[in-house]
C-alpha cells in the first residue's frame, strides 16, 4: 500500500498555483485546431467516421428524457470506450463539442477522462495532452462559492490527482478489513485495482509535469511522501514502484535545473540504501538499481542484449 497523508502544503501547491498556465512558448508542444464545425462523412465513401456516431449518438440523447450533465456523461463515456492514439485529435474534436457549457459538467467530463487515464497508464501520454489542450480551449466558470477561484480543467483535473493520492491509504485499510475468508477474492481483486490506480495516477501526474500542469513544488511532496512516509520501517511495494516510475518517466526534467538536482541527490541518497535494503525483495531492489544505473548514464537508457 501506499502510506500518505493528507498534506496541506499539496493542497496549498494546487491553490496558490495560476489558473491559467502559459506554455505555449515552453513546452515544444503545437497546438491543434479544434474542429468546431461538424465533420462530414468521408466522400470517398468507406466506413462512418467516428465522430459522426458520436453525433448521432449526441442527437439520440438530446431525444430521451436525460438532463444536461447526463446526456454529456453519457456521451464522453461513449467516445472514451474505445480510445487510440489514431483517434486522438478526433476525441478531442467531440469532447469540445458535446456541450461542456457549466462547472458541474466539466466536473463530471475531467472525472471519467481522470478515471479511464488511470486504469490505462499506457494512455496516460496522451490524455496528459488532452487535458493540457482541453485546459486552454475551455472556458473558466465561476465558482458556487463567492470569492472563490474560477473552476478550470486544469484545477479540477489536479484535485482528482491530489484525492487518488491522498486516499489510497484509506483504501487499503478499508481492503484490509476484509479479513473473512468468503472475501479473499474480492479482498485481491480490490488491491489489485487500488495499486493500478495508484499508479496510474503517478504516471499520469509524470505526463502533466512534462507539460507543467504540475509544478516542481507538487512533484517534491509527492516524492518525499513516497519516500519518506515512514522512518521505522521498510517502505511498501507499491512506494518503490511509484518513486521509480516516477523518476524514469521525469528524472531527466528534474535533474535539469540546479534546485531540484540539489532536492534530487537527497532522493537518490535515500534510493542507494533502498537498493541493498534486505527486507525489499529482488525484484524491487533490482528495480532501484535499474533508477540509480539510469541517472549515472546521463538519464539515457542502456540497450537491451537479445541473446
Amino acid at each position: 500500500m501506499i502510506c500518505l497523508k493528507s498534506n496541506k502544503n499539496f493542497l496549498y501547491c494546487l491553490v496558490k498555483m495560476p489558473i491559467e498556465v502559459q506554455v505555449q512558448s515552453q513546452t515544444g508542444f503545437s497546438e491543434p485546431q479544434f474542429a468546431r464545425t461538424p465533420v462530414s462523412p468521408n466522400p470517398g465513401g468507406g466506413p462512418t467516421p467516428a465522430l459522426i456516431k458520436a453525433e448521432l449518438a449526441s442527437s439520440a440523447a438530446r431525444r430521451s428524457n436525460l438532463s444536461d450533465d447526463d446526456r454529456v456523461l453519457k456521451i464522453v463515456m461513449g467516445i472514451l470506450n474505445n480510445p487510440t492514439l489514431k483517434r486522438f485529435d478526433l476525441l478531442k474534436s467531440q469532447l469540445i463539442i458535446t456541450g461542456i457549457t457549466s462547472a458541474d459538467i466539466l466536473k463530471g467530463v475531467v472525472t471519467l477522462i481522470f478515471d479511464k487515464a488511470v486504469l490505462e497508464p499506457t494512455f496516460c501520454p496522451m490524455f496528459a495532452q488532452l487535458f493540457f489542450d482541453l485546459n486552454k480551449k475551455l472556458p473558466p466558470f465561476p465558482s458556487d462559492e463567492s470569492g472563490r477561484r474560477k473552476i478550470t480543467c486544469r484545477r479540477v483535473l489536479l484535485d482528482n490527482c491530489q484525492k487518488t493520492f491522498e486516499g489510497a491509504d484509506n483504501l487499503q485499510e478499508e481492503a484490509r478489513q476484509m479479513t473473512a475468508q468468503e472475501q479473499e477474492s474480492e479482498r485481491k481483486d480490490k488491491e489489485k485495482l487500488i495499486k493500478l490506480r495508484n499508479l496510474g495516477n503517478i504516471r499520469l501526474i509524470g505526463e502533466l509535469f512534462k507539460l507543467r500542469m504540475v509544478t516542481k513544488n507538487i512533484i517534491r511532496i509527492i516524492v518525499k511522501e513516497l519516500l519518506m512516509s515512514d522512518h521505522k520501517c521498510c517502505l511498501s511495494e507499491e512506494n518503490v514502484e511509484a518513486i521509480c516510475q516516477l523518476f524514469n518517466n521525469i528524472g531527466k526534467l528534474l535533474d535539469k535545473s540546479q534546485d531540484s538536482r540539489d532536492n534530487i541527490d537527497v532522493y537518490f541518497d535515500s534510493l542507494k540504501k533502498l537498493s541493498t535494503n534486505p527486507q525489499l525483495t529482488p525484484q524491487l531492489r533490482f528495480m532501484v538499481c535499474d533508477v540509480l544505473n539510469l541517472r549515472s548514464n546521463n538519464w539515457v537508457p542502456k540497450p537491451i542484449l537479445i541473446l
